[in-house]
């Protein structure tokens, strides 16, 4: 199986997650609530998101990865959310991403890209869930246990609901920052030469029980 999404979570309400999201990113249209998370499932294709909140969390699944991904979002984000969460994967590339910022400030910020470079990236201290389910996990259960141990599980949101989809309009993209910088000065460093990493591809089965 394994995991093609991304996540965004925040101590925040799903009103003021969108409010300050779309200031980063342009407008975003809603299109209709379900009572079940499970039926809001978005079509990455469309830029569909679906959004929710559970306990004083917002929840934010991103099939794109585009927003999950966008790390200096993430981090701006935060100055006005307190604590903010970007993280996924994509399995069969090999893609890993993690962002952890609160109050304007990045704690902890990994990505891992087999598919186009022969080294991760990492910013800040390693966090108490990587010693044990490292966010690299071929199955996607570092994504998981990320959510999970930095206060943010999906599970309850998930089970109860509700969900809205909206689609991200595209009116701009979210801006590029220092932390994206670093990345381009990593890949220019370990950076694969296109098509290379296809000759490491492995299929990776799950033990049962």
């Amino acid at each position: 199986m394994g995991l093609h999404c991304g996540y965004i979570a925040a101590t925040a309400s799903q009103s003021d997650l969108m409010a300050h999201l779309a200031r980063h990113t342009g407008e975003f249209e809603e299109l209709e609530t379900h009572a079940r998370t499970e039926d809001a499932e978005p079509d990455g294709g469309e830029l569909e998101v679906a959004v929710g909140e559970h306990d004083g969390r917002a929840f934010l699944l991103d099939t794109s990865f585009l927003l999950s991904s966008s790390e200096d979002m993430i981090v701006a984000l935060s100055a006005d959310l307190g604590t903010v969460l970007g993280c996924g994967a994509e399995t069969v590339s090999g893609s890993f991403w993690l962002t952890l910022a609160r109050d304007g400030e990045l704690l902890r910020m990994i990505f891992v890209q087999r598919s186009g470079s022969t080294r991760g990236m990492a910013i800040g201290e390693p966090l108490p869930f990587e010693a044990e389910t490292p966010l690299d996990d071929p199955f996607g259960d570092g994504v998981f246990a990320a959510l999970r141990g930095l206060g943010f599980d999906p599970g309850p949101w998930f089970d109860s609901g509700p969900a809205t989809v909206y689609r991200y309009t595209c009116e701009r993209s979210p801006a590029a920052g220092p932390i994206a910088q670093l990345q381009r000065e990593h890949f220019e460093c370990y950076g694969r030469p296109e098509g290379e990493w296809l000759g490491e591809v492995t299929v990776t089965a799950r033990p049962m029980g």
